[in-house]
């Protein structure tokens, strides 16, 4: 050890603190090399990536930069480095000097004479090397302490490539979440419209039936208003007011007296309590108070209580109704819904994202009615929604329900149109399993569509009927850039009614 005279414990600690500054994967490799190169005594280090398949070999991050002993950017074949045994192996691979190394018969020797390597892994495959070289020999052996120090840049730089992975990915799915969410809200309250309009004609023409249909599309429309709404809530960044809670009850005090007479509400809050929350905190605890409301029974008795704990403020709202149906309180408790699960309503979607945002906790009890307590924060720690943390753990769930689930074939394009995802539904309409659609490109299901009108708008909209009898007229829309070089899909399948070829069905 000469150059920098670094002790191992010292360079630990001066590694730890580079990983834990809010910096960027780039950055924090940048100072942990040269680190290591100053704690080893060396010319350079470097991190690699490899494809093993096809032995292409890049540097992605060195010390010396594009100018340095180790070009960066500078790509080779694999089977010419040192690293392809360092990836052979279950431990590095170091020698001083490759004249007396020993470790590899017939050893090919390379541009440097002094070598240590370690794999990098992210999600259990070989991602590429931490390597540390010079093109002349070290006069002394590594130590099992440096050796060491090199393993524990390789981990921390896994964790932190394994963290932007999971971040990209979270980030992607959220993306489509919010697409789906606007696609299928659009077609749902256009829909319903439709058909609210039509059984309207109905009953007015006096199909009784017809208005169990205007009934339940007016639920529909309004569920569907109910989840733009909490859409907002979710995406939108806002910041923290300090609210009086005696004037945030008196104002849901009134609504509720003003929209449901019948409910007997009852107050219980302490005089000039202050809680720092987010505005959407009233939007929840009027969803709860009107779910109260609407499904507690005749004449029902409501409670709204607030109770300051040392650190937190609980807000409870109870009723002397039948109690929550045991599928509400299961997909609230799984913080999801399945094909098996499904909540019936938004509000209470939205009272949990409210919670959520706020680094607090929802809980339901359901003896003698139904009680449900937001447990929030008096004042925020700074770890909660501003790193969107809370919401973004849901995000794989969310895009996997919306997407498996959608009623309408979907299909997730690459830049070049390729798929690279597919639902159901569009195995369905296109007759092939996901397996054989995904690599495909998505024009080449579409006869008549050139490639370069694909992406030609932000949004595409077309009908297109192909030449197969298998494979319906098809009605497409496409959403751009839904996260940089990805594009939704969305295919609507219209057959043509046989009494009129004009209409569709």
């Amino acid at each position: 050890m000469t150059e920098g005279a670094l002790s191992a414990d010292e360079a630990r600690q001066q590694l730890y603190e580079i990983m834990k500054r809010d910096a960027g994967f780039e950055e924090k490799t940048r100072e942990a090399l040269e680190l290591g190169r100053q704690y080893l005594a060396v010319q350079s280090g470097f991190v690699s990536k490899v494809e093993q398949q096809t032995n292409h070999y890049e540097v992605l991050i060195s010390t010396g930069g594009a100018d340095g002993v180790v070009p960066e950017g500078m790509t080779t074949d694999l089977r010419g480095t040192y690293c392809r045994h360092t990836l052979e192996r279950d431990s590095p691979l170091a020698f001083h000097d490759v004249e007396q190394q020993e470790e590899i018969e017939n050893l090919e020797r390379g541009n440097f004479d002094c070598y240590h390597g370690t794999t990098l892994t992210v999600d259990t495959e070989p991602f590429g090397t931490v390597c540390f070289v010079s093109l002349d020999a070290r006069g002394e052996r590594f130590t099992e302490a440096e050796t060491m120090f090199a393993e524990l840049v390789a981990r921390l730089l896994e964790h932190e490539l394994e963290h932007d992975r999971q971040q990209a990915e979270l980030s992607r799915q959220t993306s489509l979440i919010n697409v789906l969410d606007r696609v299928l809200r659009h077609n749902l309250r256009n829909e319903m419209t439709i058909i609210r309009a039509n059984a309207q004609l109905g009953w007015e023409g006096g199909c009784t039936e017809c208005e169990l249909i205007v009934e339940r599309s007016d639920n529909l429309i309004e569920m569907s208003e109910a989840a733009r709404d909490l859409g907002k809530l979710i995406n939108t960044d806002f910041d923290r007011q300090q609210m009086q809670v005696e004037e945030l009850v008196g104002r849901l005090e009134t609504r509720v007296t003003e929209s449901y007479p019948d409910v007997q509400l009852v107050v219980d809050t302490p005089d000039s309590l202050v809680l720092s929350a987010y505005p959407s905190l009233e939007s929840a605890l009027w969803e709860l108070l009107e779910n109260a409301g609407e499904y507690a029974g005749p004449n029902p008795s409501v409670t709204l209580s607030v109770r300051p704990q040392p650190d937190a403020v609980t807000i409870a709202i109870s009723d002397d109704g039948p109690g929550m149906p045991q599928p509400e309180r299961d997909a609230l408790q799984a913080g999801t819904e399945t094909q098996l699960i499904h909540g019936s309503g938004i509000g209470l979607w939205t009272a949990y994202w409210v919670a959520a945002s706020h680094g607090g906790d929802l809980d339901i009890e359901t003896d003698d009615g139904t009680t449900v307590r937001l447990s929030l924060p008096r004042a925020s720690s700074g770890s909660e929604i501003d790193s969107r943390e809370p919401l973004l753990s849901r995000a794989p769930d969310r895009y996997q329900a919306a997407f498996t689930n959608a009623q309408i074939p979907l299909l997730l394009l690459d830049e070049s149109g390729r798929i690279i995802d597919a639902n159901e539904q569009a195995e369905t309409l296109f007759g092939q399993t996901r397996s054989s659609l995904l690599g495909r490109n998505g024009t080449e299901l579409f006869a008549e569509v050139e490639r370069s009108e694909l992406f030609a708008d932000a949004t595409s909209s077309r009908q297109v009927e192909t030449d197969t009898a298998e494979t319906p007229t098809v009605r497409w829309q496409v959403s751009n850039d839904i996260i940089p070089g990805q594009h939704l899909m969305q295919l609507q399948p219209v057959r043509t009614r046989q009494t009129n070829p004009s209409r569709y069905s």
